[in-house]
Parts: structure tokens; C-alpha cells; sequence
């Protein structure tokens, strides 16, 4: 079977259900705390919009990467949180219910951010009547995130007994479904990771390391816990990349037989790099779950 046919529906089968059994184990008043104190939300809008975009710019130049290639780490670097974020958060037990509004905050701005990023750092590639995918945006906050969120909190509210085994198992079949993901997406030969030299996917490996620092280093800044530390620091790494597909091709449409450097370019970035943020996550979330490490060993 071709993953291709498969990966959307079952990318959308793993969030429903992790989030779901995030939502049974959740309760308002942790949403009311990340509210009256907002700084890890805003920690996360600080890093995403000030911080990464300049880190991008800097590391295509330092690389000397080619212009489809440095476009597509600037899409991404526009990008809102991705919904894996979430999940990773849950399985490294760091703050959930700041990660999920955080991602439904950034998502919910990108309309305005990631436009507004990309005319002022990548003008010369977009055209005149760019504009966000506003339906897809808003089809992910409510149909992907908000309504299992509240299905699981509405299940914890009337099944408070039965709630929390309930989430241990929707969540032990999401980890499943996050596996097959990643292992039909390395089997799929969608990109080639050598085709523009060692350069990119080092360049690409280095931004979400550094996308990680940078996200410890604004968490520190808004004295956050080491919790919404770990939950800002993969809402920073781990971006939209389905977003980022849909924007892909929009600007830059397929056409059989006809290359296009620039959307080949942002092509292989997105895939590449939404490979190496989950990478990155889970490695982060295993040194956290194991207590080693310089920001996770016990003091």
C-alpha cells in the first residue's frame, strides 16, 4: 500500500485519539492556570515569532543553502505549533494543558504571524495574492484539537472512575499509531535525503537543535517551570508541518514534468525537518522520562 493514500488519515487517527485521552485526564482549571498566568504561552509566541525566523535566515546564509531549500526553513520556521507537540508533552510528562493552548493560540495567529513572517523575510518568492489557508486552520483548532480535547474532558466529567484507564489506553494506542507513522514515513522514499548534498539535512538537524535552545533559554527568561519549560521547548521544535504542506501548495502547485527548484526545495525541508522534530521529541521526551541529562537529571 502506498503510505502516501494512508498518512493523512492515519496522522489524524494518532492526534484524535491522543488527544482525547489527553482530554480524560485534563480538567478546567488547568486551562484556567495557564491562563492567569500566561507567560508560557507567551514564551512560546516569543520564541516562534522572534526567535526562530532570524535563526533560519542566519543558518541558510552561514550554509549557503539554495533558495528553495532556505525558503522552506523560513515556511517552517513560520509555522504554529504542531499537534504532535502535545502528545510528546503528555509522554514526557511536562505541562499538557499549556501545550495544547499554546498550540491553539500560535495556530489561531499564525492567519496574521506566518503571513506577516514570510512577506517580510521571504517577499521575493511569494505572490501578490498570497493568502493563509484560513479553512484549514480553523478545521484544525476545532476538529483536531478542541473537539477530542472536550470529548475527553466531557468522558472524565461523567466516567470519572473509568477516565484515567480510558486515557492510558487511547494514549497507549496513539504511541502505537505514532510508531507506524514514523516507520511507514522513512519507508515511503518521498525524499531522497542526499539530493542536495550533506549540507541541507545538517543545516536542517542544527535548526531544531537550536530551535530547542532557544525555546529553554525564552522559558528561562519567563521563569517557567521545568514542566512548562519541556511542554514551550516542543511546541518550539515540533512544528505544523501539515500546515505547511497546504501552504507549500498553494505557492508553488506540482506540475507533472516541470521542475520547480523553489517548491522542490520547500518540499524536501518540510519533510525532512518534520522527520527530525519528532526525532528530536522523542529523544528529549526519553532523557526527560529517565530523569538524565543536563536539563532533566535530578539536583
Amino acid at each position: 500500500m502506498d503510505f502516501a493514500a494512508v498518512e493523512y488519515h492515519l496522522s489524524m487517527m494518532m492526534l484524535v485519539t491522543a488527544t482525547v485521552g489527553m482530554g480524560a485526564i485534563l480538567t478546567p482549571r488547568e486551562f484556567v492556570d495557564v491562563w492567569r498566568a500566561p507567560q508560557g504561552v507567551l514564551s512560546v509566541l516569543f520564541a516562534q515569532i522572534v526567535i526562530t525566523p532570524p535563526l533560519a535566515i542566519a543558518l541558510a546564509f552561514l550554509f549557503g543553502l539554495p533558495p528553495g531549500v532556505a525558503f522552506g526553513l523560513l515556511m517552517v520556521a513560520s509555522m504554529p505549533g504542531g499537534l504532535y507537540s502535545n502528545l510528546l508533552t503528555h509522554l514526557g510528562q511536562g505541562n499538557v494543558a499549556l501545550s495544547i493552548a499554546a498550540t491553539a493560540v500560535s495556530t489561531l495567529l499564525c492567519l496574521v504571524t506566518t503571513s506577516l513572517l514570510l512577506r517580510i523575510y521571504g517577499a521575493t518568492h511569494l505572490p501578490d495574492d498570497f493568502a493563509m489557508p484560513v479553512g484549514r486552520v480553523l478545521a484544525d483548532i476545532g476538529c483536531f484539537l478542541l473537539a477530542p480535547l472536550l470529548s475527553g474532558m466531557l468522558i472524565r466529567r461523567v466516567w470519572p472512575v473509568r477516565a484515567p484507564a480510558l486515557s492510558r489506553n487511547l494514549i497507549r494506542v496513539s504511541t502505537v499509531l505514532l510508531a507506524v507513522f514514523i516507520v511507514g514515513a522513512l519507508g515511503s522514499g518521498r525524499i531522497e535525503v542526499a539530493s542536495y548534498g550533506w549540507r541541507t539535512p545538517l543545516a536542517l538537524i542544527l535548526f531544531g537543535i537550536a530551535s530547542f535552545w532557544c525555546a529553554v533559554g525564552a522559558a528561562t527568561l519567563f521563569r517557567l517551570s521545568p514542566d512548562d519549560r519541556f511542554a514551550v521547548s516542543l511546541e518550539i521544535v515540533v512544528r505544523n508541518g501539515g500546515l505547511a504542506l497546504v501552504l507549500k501548495a498553494a505557492l508553488f502547485p506540482s506540475v507533472a514534468g516541470i521542475a520547480n527548484p523553489i517548491g522542490d526545495g520547500a518540499l524536501y525541508v518540510i519533510l525532512f525537518y518534520t522527520a527530525t522534530s519528532l526525532a528530536i521529541g522523542i529523544i528529549e521526551v526519553t532523557l526527560k522520562r529517565r530523569k538524565v541529562g543536563v536539563l532533566y537529571a535530578s539536583r
